[in-house]
């Protein structure tokens, strides 16, 4: 029986991934690694490669650890760019785990190092990524200049993915600031780059945010309609937290039409999918829908308890967004009640 040669293994796993197929991809880049023992630059592709498919299929704790070992192999090799690209993908597995001091030191790090080197588009990408993190501590502005940034320098460069995921960024960014219109219009875009470009985690993506943005403008059924293409979209892939993001998006488009079966439904998937992946910040979004829940449920008592957990929660991930809407929901269960379920964006 003749041996396998770990190279043409690497190059289907790579023909996976770039087809989405991330779960059936890390696998193969494991088996590639095994088979090429006594090659460092081989495991050094397979080390990046594997925590690219890790961090897009949920497995952040795994991405983290594979980009940890790239970057001391590549700095081990003296491989500067493939160092800098394994500081960005070990920073968004940190930032995909809520430890965004974490997340944004290593984005520090890269970003100087890109700069000095005069590699625009590891940059680019390491300015979008520090702009997720500050749109997840909840630093808005400076989220919109990075995505702005960012944004601008894939245009110069002919990357219209790069372009298509700053687009993303915008929208989310000015979801959370009240800016509807301008978020749908942003997502819009996005989704006809990635329908260009048959990127299928892109199309997810800016699926869920023209759903929520849809959802802010008081358009539920439409937004229904686009929650179902990216979940559709999410299973292809195996992505099981933006997955779980999305039935929480579902869920509360349900709860917001009076339909509370269902909306329950979805939320208690969604807190399975985020306890199994250990997404913090996902958990607190659960907890503040479940509360309202148990409020309209006469749980009352319960429901107070649950958002000043999730609150104190929200604050000790510095998670500033969702400790306003937590302290929100317990001021209007004070006052107005008659207000509740409330749209958060």
């Amino acid at each position: 029986m003749p041996e396998k040669d770990p190279y043409r293994i690497f190059k289907e796993a790579e023909r996976k991934r770039n087809r989405s197929r991330f779960l059936d991809a890390i696998p193969l880049y494991i088996e590639s690694k095994k088979l090429g023992r006594g090659d460092a630059a081989h495991a050094l592709s397979c080390l990046l490669s594997l925590g690219h498919a890790y961090r897009m299929a949920g497995e952040f704790a795994r991405a983290g650890s594979s980009y940890k070992g790239a970057y001391i192999l590549a700095a081990s090799l003296g491989k500067k760019t493939d160092s800098f690209d394994a500081l960005v993908g070990w920073g968004l597995a940190k930032r995909a785990e809520n430890k965004l001091q974490e997340a944004l030191g290593l984005f520090a790090k890269a970003e100087k190092a890109y700069r000095k080197s005069g590699d625009g588009a590891g940059l680019a990408f390491t300015l979008w990524a520090k702009a997720g993190a500050f749109r997840i501590k909840g630093d808005l502005k400076k989220a919109l200049r990075g995505f702005e940034e960012s944004r601008g320098l894939f245009k110069r460069l002919g990357d219209a993915s790069g372009a298509g995921y700053s687009l993303c960024g915008l929208g989310g960014a000015s979801r959370t600031l009240g800016r509807y219109n301008d978020s749908l219009r942003y997502y819009s875009r996005a989704n006809s780059v990635f329908t260009g470009l048959k990127d299928t985690f892109g199309r997810a993506y800016s699926y869920c945010g023209i759903a929520n943005a849809l959802m802010m403008t008081k358009r539920f059924k439409e937004a229904l309609e686009f929650f179902k293409k990216a979940k559709s979209n999410y299973k292809k892939i195996g992505d099981r937290v933006s997955y779980a993001y999305t039935l929480w998006g579902e869920g509360t488009a349900y709860q917001l039409l009076g339909k509370d079966n269902p909306a329950l439904k979805n939320f208690r998937e969604a807190e399975r999918l985020f306890k199994e992946t250990k997404d913090r910040r996902g958990l607190i979004y659960c907890m503040l829908s479940m509360a309202e829940t148990e409020f309209k449920k006469t749980e009352k008592g319960r429901a107070r308890k649950t958002l000043k957990l999730a609150s104190k929660k929200a604050g000790e991930l510095g998670l500033r967004t969702e400790k306003g809407y937590a302290q929100l929901l317990i001021r209007t269960m004070e006052k107005s009640p008659g207000d509740l379920p409330l749209n958060l964006p």
